[in-house]
């Protein structure tokens, strides 16, 4: 019996994944009476903008007046916010509740840190008695332990070259990972346009019987005082809370998909429109300081880092703050800011994956500050525009340091 949440917290953190497979989490999902099997969920996966497809399909669903879970990772904050009801996350007292009720049985299925928050999410979802939740994909799809949902709908929005030494060496074999959350009858939505992922999707689709909705094109996109406007079909001049190009994409799969749920669903075009104007999404593109302007952003892959630059377009010679996990293409990363930039500083992380900056700082142009928090007051001091980037473990960290002073 636990009474205390950081201590629980670090238990369950601590639970590596013993690599059981689907299968094990599937039958012990099974044990306890298959919770999210009740759910009405919406399941989104692919390689960037998982959190904020998810973020911006909660919000039109809040809007709308519907009761909504989401469960994203990895936290930004604390580790209950993974795991939310109408953006509120889990409160202390219901993840000890549904942890002691549960903590023996995962313990004798031997579950894994991920596998156990999925199983709180469902558990604590149906006893919220939700109407809609929306599920990210942790890592991949097909063996993901989010991947044991039958959902209404299934949204894949874009493959990258991440974590290749788990999902494949080529975008054809990551997609047919990222695939793997396509459902029998269940249609899917996706905003990828490479052939070679579109052809695995179609594919696959087909063996499941399942209705594949590319996006449309995205039109006369433009930011406007740190706000990005565009024309998505019939949704013209659709307003960002968010100066980030790339957030484009996944508000429009997130109009897709509310539109694909369009028998279940009564959402006015005003209520959309006022969702996703109101939208952040922390971490991502987050604007944290006016003076200097200091910009957040969690990118932390290769098209990640190149979508970032794409959205830094209108910001001249930014100085950028740099960390990076030691299993990420870090040098091509790094290469790519540097074209934008003239002034680099990479700073450590305080992570088991983190990669040695300074070992970065012999071989690059670039200063070295251990300090993450000097080599910030460092960047502002020099009253230029301020771009954080490289890990979304990195942002949790700063993110803190901001929010504290």
């Amino acid at each position: 019996m636990y009474h205390n949440v950081d201590e629980l917290i670090a238990e369950i953190e601590g639970r590596k994944n013993r690599g059981y497979g689907l299968s094990h989490f599937q039958a012990y999902m099974e044990s306890i009476g298959n919770p999210h099997l009740d759910l009405c969920a919406i399941h989104v996966g692919g390689t960037n903008g998982k959190g904020s497809t998810t973020n911006y399909v909660r919000a039109i669903l809040q809007a709308a007046g519907y009761r909504v879970g989401s469960f994203t990772s990895p936290y930004l904050i604390t580790h209950r916010d993974r795991i939310r009801i109408n953006d509120i996350e889990i409160s202390e007292a219901d993840f000890l509740k549904i942890a002691n009720d549960y903590y023996a049985s995962w313990i004798e299925w031997d579950l894994s840190m991920f596998e156990i928050d999925m199983c709180i999410a469902s558990v604590y979802f149906k006893q919220q008695k939700v109407d809609y939740c929306v599920f990210e994909v942790g890592l991949g799809g097909r063996l993901d332990a989010t991947n044991v949902l039958q959902p209404l709908l299934s949204v894949i929005t874009n493959i990258g070259m991440d974590h290749s030494e788990l999902l494949g060496d080529s975008y054809t074999a990551i997609a047919k990972e990222k695939a793997g959350i396509i459902k029998e009858g269940i249609p899917l939505v996706t905003a990828e346009k490479k052939a070679e992922c579109c052809s695995v999707f179609a594919e696959i689709a087909k063996e499941k019987h399942s209705e594949v909705h590319v996006l449309k094109p995205i039109e006369n996109r433009r930011c406007e005082n740190l706000h990005i406007l565009f024309d998505y079909g019939d949704h013209k001049q659709i307003k960002l809370a968010t100066a980030a190009d790339y957030q484009c994409e996944n508000a429009a799969l997130a109009i897709e998909a509310v539109s694909l749920l369009h028998g279940r669903l009564h959402i006015s075009e005003e209520i959309l429109r006022q969702a996703l104007a109101a939208t952040q999404w922390k971490g991502r593109f987050e604007i944290v300081q006016k003076e200097p302007l200091v910009i957040l952003d969690g990118a932390h892959n290769v098209e990640g880092i190149e979508a970032l630059c794409d959205s830094l377009d209108n910001i001249h010679n930014p100085v950028i703050v740099f960390s990076v996990l030691k299993d990420k293409n870090f040098t091509v990363m790094l290469e790519k800011l540097m074209s934008i930039t003239d002034t680099m500083i990479v700073t450590k992380l305080h992570h088991e994956r983190a990669y040695d900056m300074d070992r970065l700082a012999q071989q690059y142009d670039v200063c070295y500050i251990e300090d993450s928090k000097t080599a910030i007051q460092q960047a502002c001091a020099m009253k230029r525009a301020v771009v954080i980037t490289g890990s979304l473990y990195f942002i949790s960290e700063v993110r803190a340091y901001f929010k504290a002073g």
